[in-house]
């Protein structure tokens, strides 16, 4: 026979004799007691024991639900400055990634960082002090082995990749044109033992430093060896580090980083498009009717200006109609149902990659992945970042071959969208492998004699994109006039790192016949007589 006799509340005895019979009685507490002998004592222990187990796993359960719930975009678009971020996470390729898995990362220690951290997030929002609009990268970011390559192996990336870009023409008949080119993914092939391709960078230890948050301005970048050897390669205009102590200075700062996934892939979760590419995927959708004249260059133009407001910006592309009610009342007349799809439809881009309340668009944080419009590759593939011998020559530079990462674009227009496949064929030849080679085959190869054709084709050298530009013999006294006609549309197809300071250090010139100067040409945008 078990017998448990619990007694509570005993208090001393001088005291309660020293209290009043009726408070005594009051604070003075019946023992508590179990006994398993008796049914109704172990029916109650039993009903007590079933109800703490079913509150302990509805506790449990609702602990991992909410904690669960913590990881996931949902939550973390309940706080009002993440509601953009959001946005574009949705409409990414990491949609049903939770963000818990890349930002916080598994077990308890990364969880009670991450909550800890959370609080001057959460009193920045409370006191309207957060951060207008969130910069990339973020601070504290998490290790890519634990991140990236959860899902992604740098060992998987081997085959080339055929990509296609559909884009359209600012003409009036919006005429589709099409980029076919080859990414040359590469990476380890263990069969093989080869590194390669756009992810050598993975395979192989790279470090770099760069002068900005951001990461855009690369000084100094260092490749390890199979020997373990550290080869450097210095800034052309900031030579003189090669010999100071500036890298091992870095290094004790903390500022020397070991290339990884996100330097090129920075925006992945969170890129905001061009308005040029949103709207030529809306045209090749068929929310934009290429029906409409000029629809492709006014969406464009549309979309680019930063308005104040979204209700301003509503404003502005409902003034569309006005375009062409002026200029193509006929259009107006009976295209009025694709018209206004159009309108709705531009209003939603707007929406969806400009955000004023945060002011966040697609110029806010660069993107990495390309090299136009922000540099991109060209951070370290310039041309401009050589490694030096102790006399000071120049012994090597970081390639800035267009077809090192891919092959060069084969472009078709209209009825020849697809003028060839961009096959690689044979070896390349030694005078392909001389960086300035790019640059000046035009002048110096014979596509006959050297026997261009038998790799690129009999229309290859009518490549729009490479090769349908035209220098005048005054190029040097009018690019002034042209870059404002064309801007980065074709200017910085080539020169994509080339500022007008670096020819022009002590300003702009005037124009050799005295009509107007290039500084007037490009502050007010005037063409010359």
């Amino acid at each position: 026979m078990a017998r448990f006799i619990f007694l509570r509340g005993r208090a001393r005895r001088g005291a309660r004799e020293a209290a009043p019979a009726e408070k005594r009685k009051q604070r003075s507490w019946a023992g508590l007691v179990i006994d398993l002998s008796r049914p109704q004592h172990r029916r109650r222990l039993l009903v007590g024991m079933i109800g703490l187990a079913l509150f302990s796993v509805v506790g449990l359960v609702g602990l991992y639900k909410g904690f669960e719930f913590t990881e996931g975009a949902e939550f973390c678009g309940l706080c009002h400055p993440m509601k953009s971020i959001i946005v574009r996470t949705e409409r990414s390729a990491h949609a049903r990634v939770k963000c818990g898995q890349c930002h916080v990362g598994p077990g308890l220690t990364n969880l009670v960082v991450s909550k800890v951290s959370g609080v001057r997030h959460l009193y920045g929002v409370l006191t309207n002090s957060y951060s207008r609009p969130i910069r990339s990268p973020i601070e504290r970011e998490r290790p890519v082995r634990e991140t990236c390559e959860e899902c992604h192996s740098p060992t998987s990336f081997q085959d080339n990749i055929i990509k296609v870009l559909k884009r359209y023409d600012n003409d009036e008949a919006n005429t589709p044109i099409q980029y076919t080119l080859i990414l040359k993914m590469g990476g380890w092939q263990e069969m093989t033992g080869v590194s390669e391709g756009i992810h050598w960078h993975m395979t192989n230890p790279v470090y770099y430093i760069a002068e900005d948050e951001q990461r855009q301005v690369i000084v100094w970048v260092g490749v390890e060896r199979e020997d373990g050897t550290l080869e450097e390669f210095f800034a052309r205009d900031m030579l003189n580090m090669a010999w100071g102590s500036f890298v091992e200075e870095a290094r004790a700062e903390g500022r020397v980083r070991e290339m990884d996934c996100i330097d090129c892939h920075n925006r992945t979760a969170h890129y905001i498009p061009l308005p040029e590419e949103v709207v030529d995927e809306a045209i090749s959708a068929g929310l934009l009717s290429r029906d409409l004249p000029y629809i492709r260059k006014k969406a464009v133009e549309l979309l680019t200006p930063e308005y104040p407001s979204l209700e301003e910006a509503y404003a502005a592309i409902d003034g569309l109609v006005d375009f062409y009610r002026t200029n193509y009342p006929e259009v107006y007349t009976a295209r009025r149902s694709e018209l206004a799809k159009a309108i709705d439809t531009l209003k939603r881009l707007y929406a969806e990659t400009n955000f004023p309340d945060m002011r966040l668009n697609w110029r806010t944080n660069p993107n990495n992945e390309r090299h136009s419009p922000f540099l991109g590759c060209f951070r370290c593939h310039d041309g401009k970042h050589v490694s030096v011998d102790p006399a000071g020559n120049e012994v090597e530079v970081i390639s800035v071959k267009c077809n090192l990462c891919h092959t060069v674009p084969i472009v078709g227009r209209g009825d020849g969208m697809l003028v060839e496949a961009p096959v690689v064929v044979g070896e390349t030849p030694a005078s392909h492998s001389d960086f300035r080679w790019t640059i000046e085959h035009r002048e110096i190869a014979d596509p006959e004699e050297e026997g261009c054709y038998l790799c690129h084709g009999q229309g290859f050298c009518s490549n729009e994109a490479c090769h349908g530009f035209d220098h005048p013999p005054d190029m040097l006294f009018s690019h002034a006039e042209e870059y404002r006609k064309t801007g980065n549309e074709v200017c910085y197809v080539c020169h994509q790192t080339v500022l007008c300071s670096w020819c022009h250090p002590g300003g702009l010139v005037g124009s050799p016949d005295g009509v107007g100067s290039l500084q007037t040409l490009l502050q007010q945008g005037q063409p010359r007589e």
